[in-house]
């Protein structure tokens, strides 16, 4: 069961690896364009695409049980 309830959460990655993801969604994303239509508030960012939207959305929960 526990390692059900980490699946669920997530797990861990290199740092590198989250920087190595974002920047690959930012090559994707802006691909052959010269401006992307993107808004950001407290705690999200939507970034605009021809068919749909990327929301990054921060969540102040967390932390350990």
């Amino acid at each position: 069961m526990k390692n059900q309830n980490q699946r669920a959460r997530g797990r861990y990655v290199s740092a590198e690896k989250v920087q190595s993801m974002f920047a690959q969604l930012g090559i994707e994303l802006c691909s052959g364009r010269k401006r992307i239509r993107a808004t950001r508030n407290e705690q999200s960012i939507i970034i605009y695409t021809n068919g749909g939207t990327v929301n990054i959305t921060f969540n102040k929960e967390g932390g350990t049980k």
